[in-house]
């Protein structure tokens, strides 16, 4: 079990880079795209879902990196800590997509945008290294076993 800690913390890190580029490319493109006379950045709701988005990257980021540390200190929770990382960041990483291609709207399935490319790859993440419907298991199986 303990052999797939490393790959799951690979998966997760692709996750955060697939997601990360797509953000940054639905970020230039609000940036430029106008309607209504304004950038389409310029309104109050695509501040919130860019706001929202960068957090939750962030947030994956993080349990990726502290997933990755414990796994190398040989933590008696790596397990347990890479499972999770596995399990939010590929989650994030699929939503972040799927909402960078939102603000593109119809360009987001443009190949020229990539976006359609990454979010068909990092969809893939949810279920390499363990589906993260097993990553439930085995984080809340370490949480209720552990005494």
């Amino acid at each position: 079990m303990s052999g797939l800690d490393g790959g799951r913390i690979n998966i997760g890190t692709c996750s955060v880079g697939g997601a990360q580029k797509c953000l940054d490319i639905a970020t230039n493109h609000v940036k430029e795209r106008k309607q209504f006379g304004k950038t389409i950045a310029s309104f109050q709701n695509t501040q919130f879902e860019i706001a929202k988005m960068l957090t939750k990257l962030e947030a994956a980021r993080l349990m990726v990196r502290s997933a990755a540390i414990s796994l190398d200190n040989k933590n008696k929770d790596s397990t347990i800590k890479c499972a999770m990382a596995k399990n939010y960041s590929t989650d994030v990483g699929f939503e972040v997509a799927n909402q960078s291609l939102q603000l593109l709207g119809g360009y987001g399935y443009a190949k020229e945008y990539q976006i359609e490319r990454y979010l068909r790859d990092l969809r893939v993440h949810q279920i390499l290294e363990g589906t993260n419907e097993i990553m439930k298991l085995i984080i809340s199986r370490n949480h209720l076993n552990d005494d």
